[in-house]
């Protein structure tokens, strides 16, 4: 008999154990309590220490107000890391794709961290506290890059976070989620693996554009001040040839204007002196120079002027 007392007592003691053990619950520093009772909130507490509960009927939901919560964004830790092996993470491609201005595709990662400033809101004002973030993120970040070039989205990640931050608390403040952000960090922006060849072509051509430029204009100012001193320097010659020109000219003009005075005086003797002056000149440039007598008998007359040795 007593020992089937004591199988009866022992069932009765653990229903016991479990209502003792199911009517406290203790809080820390920095922790808050959500009492739920009969599937709505009862009362926050946020006293630390020991406090009583309604066994069975109230459940308690704890958050701690100082910890900082990390949110992904476009990725997912696919296994945690260990003293052996790093942490491996899975794409969320339809996160991840966002479009630029020009409606060119990056991948965007993004890490959002946030503490819990009200838990009653945290815990009810939404069904999917994290859901909701993430999808106010989405919508802040697309209309933020959209409006970046291609090349600025890829190395501006810091400051496009920095873009994101205020206008993504903005947007969650109006919808009441009981949260406060502390950051936002792009961990990756990069170009779909499909395009990426395609633009280091882009980025390759580029850079040779810019190089063959840089030896043009290299070229340029090598040769256009010697081209300028060559143009100087022919442009002087012009010059003084034309003043030496025009001198010479002058100068003809008034030689003939003296000879014409002189012809208008004494035209026959000018004329014998100008055909003399002329025959010296011929005549000074012939080797052999013969004298003909054309008038008379028949017998045609000459005589050498010089011998064969010379003048």
């Amino acid at each position: 008999m007593k020992i089937g007392k004591f199988f009866v007592l022992i069932p009765i003691v653990l229903i016991l154990a479990a209502v003792i053990m199911s009517s406290y619950y203790t809080l820390d520093n920095a922790e808050e309590a959500v009492i739920e009772r009969f599937g709505k909130i009862s009362s926050v507490n946020t006293a630390a220490g020991l406090h009583f509960k309604i066994p069975f009927i109230d459940r308690i939901y704890v958050y701690n107000t100082n910890q900082v919560y990390s949110l992904q964004y476009g990725y997912r830790t696919a296994s945690s890391p260990t003293t052996q092996d790093p942490a491996t993470y899975r794409d969320v491609e339809e996160e991840a794709i966002v479009l630029t201005r020009g409606s060119y595709l990056i991948n965007i990662g993004a890490v959002i961290q946030y503490r819990i400033t009200d838990p009653a809101a945290y815990h009810y004002k939404v069904d999917d506290p994290e859901g909701t973030i993430r999808l106010a993120f989405e919508s802040v970040l697309r209309s933020i890059v959209q409006n970046q070039q291609l090349d600025d989205a890829l190395v501006n990640k810091d400051s496009i976070a920095k873009d994101i931050l205020p206008d993504l608390s903005k947007k969650l403040a109006t919808y009441d989620v009981g949260i406060n952000l502390t950051e936002v960090k792009l961990t990756d922006v990069l170009l779909p693996e499909d395009v990426q060849y395609a633009y280091d072509d882009v980025n390759i051509a580029s850079n040779e554009k810019d190089s063959f430029r840089s030896q043009a204009d290299k070229y340029s100012n090598e040769m256009l001040p010697k081209a300028r001193a060559e143009a100087y320097q022919m442009i002087q010659q012009a010059e003084s040839y034309k003043a030496e020109k025009v001198a010479q000219a002058k100068g003809d003009v008034t030689n003939f204007n003296q000879v014409y005075d002189k012809y208008r005086v004494s035209q026959e003797i000018t004329k014998t002196r100008l055909y003399i002056e002329t025959m010296e000149k011929v005549l000074g440039n012939v080797k052999n120079k013969y004298i003909i007598d054309l008038e008379g008998d028949s017998v045609l007359k000459f005589l050498p002027l010089q011998t064969n040795g010379g003048q």
